[in-house]
């Protein structure tokens, strides 16, 4: 199965994100910040994709990304910045991190449906 770690400070979008990828077959890590983020990856869970916030109050979603893209024994894992950040400052910020893609908020989850498919291809379940 897929695991997908969703990184957000704001509950709510860690709630919705967790229960539409799971409906999607994913398995989904959850964690509500960017040192916790990178405590889950740096463990001895599989991950197989990041959606990561960008605005967190204990270290930024750049930071973590450029943390996970600098290590050479995590930097293969997918990393989706998902921000509320637009400007177009913001994105290029995102992939000099080391970011796959930028989404921004509000979210659109066919968006993140096409682009988790097109990083780490379907769950393992029929849908």
């Amino acid at each position: 199965m897929t695991n997908i770690l969703v990184v957000d400070d704001e509950e709510d979008v860690l709630i919705l994100m967790e229960k539409i990828l799971k409906y999607k077959g994913y398995k989904v890590i959850t964690a509500d910040g960017g040192n916790k983020a990178l405590d889950i990856i740096n463990s001895d869970t599989k991950i197989d994709l990041v959606i990561l916030d960008i605005m967190m109050p204990d270290i930024n979603g750049w930071e973590v990304c450029r943390k996970i893209k600098s290590n050479p024994k995590i930097n293969s894992i997918p990393v989706v910045m998902l921000s509320a950040l637009f400007l177009e400052d913001d994105i290029k910020t995102s992939f000099e991190a080391g970011a796959d893609e930028h989404i921004t908020k509000p979210v659109n989850f066919q968006k993140i449906s096409d682009v988790i498919y097109q990083l780490v291809g379907n769950s393992d379940i029929s849908s």
